[in-house]
């Protein structure tokens, strides 16, 4: 529910209301409408975008140092024992 999305439509819509407050004219009015539009377009495509990034590091970070190997080991490398 309050995902990043849910936030940029929130802030867009409180402009629409702004916009709707300000503008009277029905044509400045329909274009501030249509920039909003595109502005909200725009900052889900970043969000989504960031959190695809954010999804991927974590992943591949974790494949690092955590690997799924035989012995289930934590560390990418095995330990010999000393040879004396």
């Amino acid at each position: 529910m309050f995902s990043p999305s849910f936030y940029i439509e929130s802030f867009q819509n409180t402009k629409k209301v702004v916009t709707n407050q300000v503008i009277k004219d029905p044509t400045l009015n329909k274009a501030a409408h249509a920039y909003i539009d595109a502005q909200t377009k725009f900052a889900l495509m970043l969000a989504d975008n960031a959190v695809e990034l954010a999804k991927y590091s974590v992943e591949s970070l974790s494949k690092v140092m955590f690997p799924k190997n035989k012995e289930n080991s934590a560390a990418p490398y095995k330990v010999e024992p000393k040879a004396e």
